[in-house]
């Protein structure tokens, strides 16, 4: 995300997470207001739905959705089997973009911000070296990894005690993610890279390098291959998130993975690791057959986007992936490409993409989210959920990564996955309903 946007989206949920309230932030996510114990199993919002397995999609309508998204997203999600081989310097100081250091005070690792840190930071992004024409290169992720603003994993916060919120993150990649490099920093340990939904800077150890775009091609086209349905799985030393993919090797060899036993009842994957000069080379590994993964994408239905946002349930909340876990937009991302769907990465593109979309003005809100279905995504400034229903009383409810919200009585911070109504309040004192701007079918 550029770097105004992570900053209005994290003031966002700084303030949401400030505790003046009588309810501890460790405990708060069980006691939501207005939430019945039975209200945090999936089935009994899987129940409420009266064709919970009906397929919304099938895979060649997801394929044209997907493209749907790219149309209507230019900027912000991409093809990259159709990513130029080579960018002008213009475009790539563009595409770079390096930001205005704050006016704000800042702190490093808790430390104040020096004057010259942000020049520090900009000469390390190496844009004098851009030659008039550069090829890119062609990679695949080999461990879960940061992508951040600048070229350096300093913890940078507006609070010297600050450890959720670091301004330089930007989002978290899985192991086997393909990118697109199309820079690296002065000392060559960063590359600045395009996701299919994202672009900054990752470290050049997460990266294996194809030899060319064929070579990477083959393995991103993979017909084969495995989606984990589970919150995470580890797989040797790599956690792999919910809706990550894993493509499937095409003979059975001995695994080069010490820790990795193979034995009946495994799938054997293909996954790519550095060579000795950072190459891209590959080595196979077991996963278990169990409901951990699944071959291919899941069913799109209902009851199965529920099912999988309920596995998040509790999670702690983390800006931009910290903590390995998630932020409330990389929460909507995860389950839908569970499903083979994929979108933005943050909210506001999010809530700006491809899908049928539901406008929120005026009063009668109850009227207007009533023309969703349980699943769909509803948006409010710099915050996202998934709609689950209503109950007889008419209040809506949603499961979403929360920060806070306020009370009569104060802040209350939550900072966890967690199912409410949408009575609670925004520091303004407007309830999450009457904040909300969007909902959105991706269909």
């Amino acid at each position: 995300m550029k770097r105004l946007l992570l900053f209005v989206t994290m003031v966002t949920m700084v303030t949401m997470a400030a505790f003046v309230g009588p309810v501890a932030a460790a405990d708060a996510y069980k006691v939501m207001p207005n939430v019945a114990p039975m209200m945090l199993n999936e089935t009994f919002w899987i129940n409420k739905l009266q064709e919970p397995n009906q397929v919304i999609l099938e895979h060649k309508q997801i394929a044209a959705f997907n493209q749907a998204v790219i149309d209507k997203s230019p900027d912000t999600v991409f093809d990259l089997r159709q990513y130029p081989s080579q960018l002008s310097k213009e475009k790539l100081v563009s595409l770079i973009a390096i930001p205005k250091p704050p006016e704000d005070m800042e702190y490093v690792n808790g430390k104040t911000v020096t004057t010259d840190y942000y020049s520090t930071l900009a000469a390390k992004c190496n844009i004098d070296a851009i030659a008039p024409s550069t090829p890119v290169r062609f990679a695949f992720t080999v461990a879960r990894a940061n992508i951040r603003t600048y070229p350096t994993n300093d913890f940078v916060a507006d609070k010297s005690d600050d450890h959720e919120f670091d301004l330089l993150q930007e989002t978290a990649i899985d192991p086997a993610e393909p990118a697109v490099i199309l820079h690296e920093s002065l000392n060559k340990d960063w590359y600045y890279v395009q996701t299919y939904n994202y672009r900054g800077w990752l470290p050049a150890k997460a990266l294996a390098v194809a030899a060319n775009r064929q070579e990477w091609l083959e393995y991103l086209d993979a017909a084969e291959f495995l989606t984990v349905t589970a919150r995470k799985i580890t797989i040797g030393d790599n956690v792999f998130a919910m809706g990550a993919k894993l493509p499937l090797a095409d003979s059975k060899v001995s695994l080069l993975r010490e820790k990795q036993v193979k034995a009946d009842g495994n799938y054997t994957v293909k996954l790519p690791v550095c060579g000795s000069q950072g190459e891209l080379v590959f080595e196979r590994a077991a996963v278990p057959i169990d409901n951990q993964v699944v071959r291919g994408y899941l069913p799109y239905t209902r009851a199965n986007i529920i099912s999988q946002v309920f596995k998040l349930h509790g999670q702690r909340y983390g800006w931009g992936g910290m903590h390995d876990s998630w932020d409330c937009s990389s929460l909507v991302l995860d389950v839908y490409r569970s499903f083979g769907l994929k979108l933005p990465r943050n909210a506001d593109e999010q809530e700006l993409a491809a899908g049928r979309t539901i406008a929120f003005s005026g009063n009668d809100r109850v009227t207007q989210i009533n023309k969703l279905e349980p699943g769909d995504a509803i948006y409010m400034p710099g915050h996202v959920m998934i709609y689950l229903g209503e109950e007889p009383d008419g209040h809506p409810y949603a499961i979403h990564s929360l920060g806070g919200y306020s009370t009569d009585e104060g802040r209350i911070s939550v900072m966890r996955v967690v199912v409410s109504d949408l009575s609670l309040k925004t520091r303004s004192g407007k309830t999450f309903l009457n904040a909300l701007t969007n909902g959105k079918e991706f269909q």
